[in-house]
């Protein structure tokens, strides 16, 4: 099982659905908790090697040795690098440009989030803009069957790039999902496919969107799937909504959620209690931390009878109280509740789990102490987290906690290291998450704070100029980073050097 789809059944990705996705969802995953988990490294050890060695007759296993440290056994056994060699020299003129475009179009298909097979007239639709990006007409493309037939055959009688038939359809090779150099979905793609799908899929797409940080078309096709009568929709839209940098919509519209669960379902019924959690959390992301507390205090009691105390709800409940707390000024008693929290995640989840990451990064924020001491717990849980296998340095997580350091940094006046470190994280999080993110906003509002505290004014105008007026046009009316950007904006302006 590839990790990226182990990862699907992380405890984040349960209060994004609802209904029986999520009765679905946890079935799996309670299956997933009984299998015994071994990890396979992608690549030989010496000694597998060694022993691999004694069997290199086999044309498979002589394959994988001649491979070298580049590949892995499972890939070199289901042909994956030669299948990939082929895609990548397809796009060579007159070769196979067409069939290199048409299995790209597959591969972004399933990275979009389409379970199902695509047929051919889609992809006859969806590979036209990839083989124009690399060329177009002087690659010299062969036809449209052509292109279809090359991409199905099969190499070494395993699997060709495209697996299927005309009335079942197509689906891309697995192995080609994470290739090295696959960037972003693009939006041609995304543009030409959520129009094509029904509102089922649109739902499948939107959850993939959201859990890899592209809000708007979270947004985009979470609405699509609500208007289609997708059961449940409705709660995952709105959470997309208020990550995409409209908190107060997004609470208003999950008080509705809410209160219709409780009149259909009950107060206490789990669907009933995901609603509630988030409205209490985008009631504090609206800028109301001490009603969020509240509300969070209120629901950690259900939340607590009716799943558990060790059920991952209950334990993210948890840790929304401690954090409002702590946001609403009592980091004392944040630091407290923190503290009992993470002895429960390590003893239920385990030392390498997402979510233990994130409530050691929120403890060492909140527990009062020597800066210095909560900067080195920092950079030892940075280490961890871009080490760890299946978070790295690209995980949300793993960005929280830079973001934290430079914090740290800014707070202590290492303004020039601050300004380095929130450009970094600037870049890396448009990178990750795209430029509408609100993180990113957030991290170029800090790093045109920590310009400013250099008296660079010029500087930070500019990086706050393009930030204000891109956030004007994602981000509600009246959001804190609004504000900010234009407080810090003003704060140029009287820096301005003045003509003679």
């Amino acid at each position: 099982m590839r990790v990226q789809e182990y990862r699907r059944y992380d405890a984040r990705e349960e209060s994004r659905l609802t209904g029986s996705d999520r009765d679905a969802w946890r079935a799996q995953r309670d299956l997933l908790h009984q299998a015994v988990v071994v990890r396979l490294p992608r690549h030989w050890s010496r000694a597998e090697r060694g022993r691999a060695a004694a069997h290199q007759g086999d044309p498979r296993i002589g394959a994988a040795l001649r491979a070298g440290e580049r590949f892995g056994v499972a890939e070199v056994l289901a042909a994956g690098p030669e299948l990939l060699a082929a895609w990548e020299n397809a796009w060579a003129p007159g070769a196979n440009p067409r069939g290199a475009a048409v299995v790209a179009a597959a591969v972004d298909c399933r990275r979009a989030g389409l379970r199902r097979p695509v047929s051919r007239a889609w992809l006859r639709e969806l590979h036209a803009p990839y083989l124009e990006a690399r060329g177009g007409g002087d690659l010299q493309p062969e036809p449209f069957a052509e292109a279809m037939d090359w991409a199905c055959a099969a190499a070494y009688a395993t699997s060709g790039l495209l697996i299927g038939n005309f009335g079942a359809g197509f689906t891309a090779f697995d192995y080609l999902l994470n290739a090295p150099g696959n960037g972003p979905v693009p939006d041609h793609l995304w543009r030409g496919l959520l129009p094509l799908v029904e509102p089922a899929d649109a739902y499948d797409m939107g959850l993939v969107a959201h859990q890899e940080g592209r809000l708007a078309r979270a947004v985009e096709a979470l609405g699509l799937a609500s208007r289609g009568g997708v059961p449940g929709a409705e709660l995952p839209l709105a959470i997309a909504i208020g990550d995409s940098g409209k908190p107060r919509r997004a609470a208003a519209d999950l008080a509705g959620i809410a209160h219709r669960r409780a009149g259909r379902l009950g107060p206490r019924h789990p669907d009933t209690l995901a609603a509630r959690h988030q409205l209490a959390f985008f009631v504090g992301e609206s800028g109301n931390h001490r009603a969020a507390a509240a509300q969070f205090a209120e629901l950690l009691v259900d939340v607590a009878e009716v799943l558990g105390p060790d059920h991952p709800d209950t334990l993210a409940a948890r840790h929304q109280l401690a954090y409002f707390t702590g946001e609403g000024g009592d980091h004392r008693a944040a630091a407290g509740q923190l503290d009992l929290l993470l002895a429960d995640r390590l003893r239920v989840q385990g030392a390498g789990h997402p979510q233990v990451l994130a409530t050691r990064r929120s403890l060492i924020w909140f527990r009062s102490g020597e800066p210095a001491s909560a900067e080195a717990e920092l950079g030892r849980l940075l280490a961890e987290a871009e080490a760890a296998e299946g978070i790295g340095p690209d995980d949300p997580h793993t960005l929280a906690v830079r973001s934290s350091m430079a914090a740290l940094a800014a707070r202590a006046g290492r303004t020039a290291e601050a300004a380095e470190a929130w450009a970094e994280l600037t870049a890396d999080r448009t990178r990750v998450l795209g430029e509408d993110h609100p993180h990113v906003f957030y991290s170029r509002l800090e790093w045109a704070r920590a310009l400013l505290a250099r008296d660079r004014a010029p500087e930070a105008a500019a990086v706050l100029t393009g930030a204000l007026a891109r956030a004007e046009s994602v981000l509600e009316p009246g959001h804190r980073h609004l504000r900010t950007a234009r407080e810090l904006l003003a704060r140029t302006a009287d820096r301005a050097p003045t003509a003679d």
